[in-house]
């Protein structure tokens, strides 16, 4: 990271008490919060609009492109197709306020492209010769990439420099999670062509109204060098201003520009976030933005920190929207907190089930905000999978080292409800966090061996960028901002424990191979309920070669091989 003088940055002082304490001073992300109104205790004074001269300007509003550039995978990773839903926002915004805009999904345009580009590590998405060809006859003024992991930067970098190769007077814009939070080194950090910066600009935060406000004036030959949000290039050096506010009102937005992608490619390869589902005809929702809670090791929460939700009217008016244009028969709920408000959430469930759909929670539901209420309601409005974030069976990591609030006590009654009701339950365990021993982690797993889920995550901790668990690992040494770059969650790839990088992985991968055996001798009706559609094409679906999870889970699969099993 680039060195900081001490004696020119003032003391940010954020409002969470646990992220006050433990988040470094001078590091990135206390910068990031501490100039956040939803997250500062002092927050930055505006400044009014100054503006500077930007090119010539334009007869008419600038033409846009919002791109998702291709993701890294390492090999063995299920290869999720998943329309770019904040793209799509960004995108409806600007054509309800009457600017032309598309979008390129360089995944999805490129699904079946696999380029292995190091030892077990493939990009997947359309080449750069096709973008190259597709930028070079396009007529779009600006370019604007957003990626969602920070594993992805390389290929947001390379294909922004394909624009300035082919079509220097574009102008090439970036935002997202890790440029908002590091703006400075994710836009020097892009370099140069022809002596000219690869990217112009980057918009932190939402940019459903920031774009929207860059290009007016860009329009106009200007920019505001004092905009909410903005960074850039400036008489040769870099300008950073705040991301100070956020859209309060959800409801303000149109519903997401779904028919600027190539929607039926999602629906053929059927490999949503929830990648066994039910349906044919799946979509993925946002109900609400923000998660307050600030788990260690989550980014997510310090992007969003405060809970903001739509209104249920506003919900059940999009879902119905998409069963009229498009068909859908399921629905994955994309929430960090679905059910945080319980008064909302039940009365979005009893609305729900007017719809006669089914749908699952893939990103996770806080297990200490369920009860039967809850429950009943959301099983009645079409729920047939549940994501249960443990995260540990470990009352002591949990508090200690994940900070997560989960009273494992009520974790079997909720389950024994749920298994009554015939509700699959897929639960997600994270492991290897610094200070954690192979004890800890063994009990933590005879926990879980005792719970009845129907499948199963484990993860690998990551210090992913963004999360308290970067910055402290970052200023304590234990990794590098370069080396956090490379992420997989199914390999000890950072070494944030002391335990030996392939007895982690060790314990994880022999604990999934007895715990899916176990699953499987336990339920079989159940568990080919789960599987048995989607057997054919697990491998298919999978980068390179399946993964050693995914390879048992095709066995157990294959009534052929039960004698495998016993």
């Amino acid at each position: 990271m680039k060195e900081q003088n001490n004696d020119t940055i003032p003391i940010r002082i954020l409002q969470q008490t646990a992220l006050e304490i433990n988040v470094p001073q001078n590091s990135s992300l206390r910068e990031y919060l501490g100039t956040k109104d939803e997250t500062s205790r002092t927050p930055c004074a505006r400044k009014p609009p100054k503006y500077e001269v930007y090119n010539q300007g334009y007869s008419a509003p600038p033409k846009v492109l919002l791109v998702l550039p291709p993701m890294c995978m390492y090999e063995g990773a299920v290869k999720r197709l998943i329309p770019p839903l904040g793209l799509c926002y960004i995108a409806a915004n600007m054509l309800k306020h009457g600017y032309e805009v598309d979008i390129l999904d360089c995944i999805a345009e490129g699904y079946e492209t696999e380029t292995l580009i190091a030892p077990n590590i493939y990009r997947l998405g359309i080449t750069e010769e096709e973008f190259a060809e597709r930028i070079e006859s396009s007529d779009h003024d600006v370019i604007c990439f957003s990626m969602i992991y920070s594993s992805d930067i390389e290929n947001l970098y390379r294909y922004a420099k394909i624009v300035k190769q082919v079509a220097k007077d574009k102008v090439v814009m970036a935002g997202g999670m890790h440029a908002s939070i590091y703006p400075e080194q994710f836009i020097r950090d892009a370099g140069q062509w022809d002596d000219q910066p690869v990217i112009d600009f980057v918009i932190r935060g939402e940019g459903e109204f920031r774009l929207i406000h860059f290009i007016e004036n860009l329009q106009q030959g200007r920019f505001d060098i004092h905009a909410d949000g903005l960074v850039g290039w400036h008489d040769g050096d870099v300008f950073i201003n705040p991301q100070y506010t956020q859209i309060q009102d959800l409801n303000d937005l149109p519903f997401p520009a779904y028919h600027k992608l190539p929607l039926e490619k999602y629906f053929h390869h059927n490999v949503p976030f929830s990648p066994y589902p039910r349906g044919n005809r799946v979509m993925q929702i946002y109900t609400s933005r923000g998660c307050p809670i600030g788990c260690t090791f989550c980014s997510s929460t310090n992007f969003n920190k405060a809970y903001r939700s739509r209104s249920v009217e506003n919900v059940i008016e999009e879902i119905k929207f998409y069963q009229r244009e498009y068909g859908i028969d399921e629905i994955q709920f994309a929430d960090d907190n679905l059910t945080f408000d319980k008064k909302r959430s039940i009365k979005l469930f009893n609305e729900l089930e007017k719809l006669n759909i089914q749908w699952c929670t893939p990103n996770g539901i806080m297990i200490n905000t369920l009860d039967e209420q809850v429950l009943d309601a959301m099983i009645r409005s079409g729920l047939y999978q549940i994501t249960l974030s443990l995260d540990s069976g470990n009352a002591d990591t949990l508090r200690e080292k994940h900070r997560k609030p989960v009273k494992l006590q009520r974790v079997p009654v909720l389950m024994d409800y749920l298994k009554k009701r015939g509700v699959l339950m897929h639960g997600t365990l994270v492991v290897g966090m610094p200070g954690e021993t192979v004890e800890d982690i063994e009990k933590g797993f005879r926990y879980v061996e005792t719970l009845p889920f129907n499948s199963m995550n484990v993860f690998i901790a990551q210090a992913l960028p963004g999360s308290e668990l970067f910055e402290v690992s970052l200023q304590n040494g234990a990794i590098t901002y370069e080396t956090s770059l490379y992420i997989d969650t199914a390999q000890s790839t950072l070494k944030l424990t002391d335990i030996d990088g392939k007895v982690l992985e060790a314990l994880v991968e022999n604990f999934l191979s007895a715990y899916n055996r176990k699953i499987y001798q336990r339920d079989t009706e159940t568990w080919n309920k789960k599987y048995q559609d989607h057997q054919k094409r697990m491998a298919k679906i999978c980068i390179g070669k399946a993964s050693a999870n995914t390879s048992a889970i095709i066995e157990a699969s294959n009534e052929s091989k039960e004698s495998e099993w016993a």
